[in-house]
């Protein structure tokens, strides 16, 4: 896979109200989805399964189980409390002992990943799946007999198999496929591998896939519709896997094409955590708004590598609802997290010149400082040569009748 920069957009929205004039059209509903951007590390700020919309709690759940216990920091101290009559505290070799651990650092508490996602409200809960699933555990004296009988729980053990058996996806295929004969298995992977190769090819080019009229009877599909089928014609195998495969599953629709483009940008992205690997960054980011006028932060990434490089990586868009300081910094700290990355791991941060970002007292850069005082701040450059650029053809007025 290439590690070309992705710009994926994701939309998130709930349906509009229908207009009060009589011959309006009713809007389409938007399809809601959950982005890897999204994901909350710190699972005491976590919003529950069940009050996300039915129709995205599945994709809730796998981006979570596909990244396991987020919340495991390392060299992190944990903060001491006087709890029966002595100073304790959280320990660190806890998460070695128990993998179902993730510890909060917003709430000082402890909480079952397993249980976060698969827990069934109604159940019997004798040992405390409830509370290590929404509440978490602050009392450390006998937190390793509340482990123990946890993780011996019924309810707990129950949550566990529930999230092998959703990530174990040769299994979920084999059920969806237990009726079909083995030739139309065969044919469905030829089209999902065909689909996947033309979405790798457009996105390395950085080409649209959408055509106006994406019908049967259309002079041009578009992109990914007209790629499918010149790979039929040349690839006999790929034209008998269309052709005589299930009518209903195609791996065609926008949907399917959206789902290749977000699992493709997160391989890249997966392959830029690997080149960070605990290293020091800087974070460059900015806001301005898409075509359908929605607020959007983007972020790069910029550090160095093994070879003694600079390298910036695109990390991802971020849809932000106002451009305040708080609400950035809030964006900035989500997107980090959702990485598995640290604020404390930044020593540098590079931002235009508006106020809410430079500002001294509350801008961005003063409330990333606050929480990381060794996260210095520098007015980005190329911010700085545009306002050169634009004051010199102001000032000068056959430039400024020029442009």
């Amino acid at each position: 896979m290439s590690k070309r920069t992705l710009f994926t957009y994701y939309s998130s929205s709930s349906s509009t109200p229908t207009p009060p004039e009589t011959n309006a059209r009713p809007p389409k509903n938007r399809r809601v989805e959950f982005c890897a951007s999204d994901i909350i590390s710190d699972p005491g700020l976590r919003k529950p399964i069940d009050e996300y919309p039915f129709e995205i709690r599945d994709q809730v759940k796998r981006a979570y189980a596909l990244r396991g216990p987020t919340q495991q920091p390392v060299g992190f101290t944990f903060p001491r409390s006087w709890q029966s009559g002595e100073w304790r505290s959280f320990q660190q070799h806890w998460f070695g002992t128990y993998d179902l651990l993730e510890y909060s650092e917003s709430k000082d508490a402890a909480f079952c990943f397993y249980c976060y996602l698969f827990f069934e409200p109604g159940k019997p809960d004798k040992w405390g799946s409830s509370v290590f699933a929404k509440v978490g555990i602050d009392k450390w004296k006998e937190a390793l007999e509340k482990f123990d009988k946890h993780d011996a729980s019924h309810s707990h053990c129950n949550a566990r198999l529930k999230c092998d058996d959703f990530m174990n996806q040769r299994t979920s295929v084999t059920r969806k496929f237990e009726k079909q004969s083995k030739e139309e298995y065969n044919r469905y992977k030829t089209r999902l591998s065909s689909s996947l190769d033309v979405a790798r090819f457009l996105i390395q080019q950085g080409d649209a896939f959408r055509g106006h009229d994406e019908s049967s009877t259309s002079l041009n599909k578009g992109t990914f519709g007209e790629m499918i089928d010149w790979y039929k014609d040349k690839v006999e195998v790929v034209k008998d896997a269309y052709d005589k495969g299930s009518k209903n599953c195609q791996m065609l629709s926008p949907f399917i094409q959206k789902d290749l483009t977000k699992a493709c940008a997160e391989e890249v992205t997966s392959v830029i955590m690997d080149e960070i690997r605990g290293r020091r960054f800087s974070v460059l980011i900015d806001e301005s708004r898409d075509v359908s006028i929605k607020e959007q932060m983007a972020m790069v990434l910029r550090f160095v590598n093994d070879e003694g490089k600079v390298l910036e990586r695109f990390l991802g868009l971020k849809h932000i609802g106002k451009c305040t300081s708080i609400a950035l910094k809030e964006a900035l700290v989500g997107m980090i997290s959702s990485h598995k990355l640290s604020m404390r791991m930044i020593h540098g941060q590079g931002y235009d010149g508006a106020s809410n970002m430079r500002g001294e007292f509350n801008g961005v850069q003063k409330l990333v400082r606050d929480q990381n005082p060794y996260a210095f701040y520098v007015h980005c450059f190329a911010h700085q040569l545009q306002l050169v650029v634009v004051a010199v053809s102001t000032s000068t007025p056959a430039i400024a009748d020029f442009f």
